[in-house]
């Protein structure tokens, strides 16, 4: 299983966690879900413990779907290492 994979499937874990009751998948949009502050620091929250650092919930406004915020966690996280910073 490729780095990709295992972090679209730690996503989807995540989004899962904070949406019980909806199916989800790699274009499930947070915002379609209707995720609003509270899942967002959910949803952040247990992407941190999930992968051991913490992304910013500015993230999820530019890459609002599974795939997009996969990408780009696998972007920063090969690159710099610091998901902390805004776009």
């Amino acid at each position: 299983m490729s780095t990709s994979e295992k972090t679209s499937q730690q996503v989807v874990a995540a989004f899962q966690e904070c949406f019980p009751d909806d199916a989800v998948d790699l274009e499930s949009d947070f915002f379609d879900l209707g995720g609003d502050s509270l899942a967002l620091v959910s949803l952040c929250a247990s992407l941190e413990a999930r992968m051991g650092f913490e992304v910013h919930p500015s993230k999820l406004l530019y890459y609002p779907t599974v795939e997009e915020l996969a990408a780009e966690i696998d972007a920063l996280s090969g690159s710099s290492g610091d998901l902390n910073k805004s776009n």
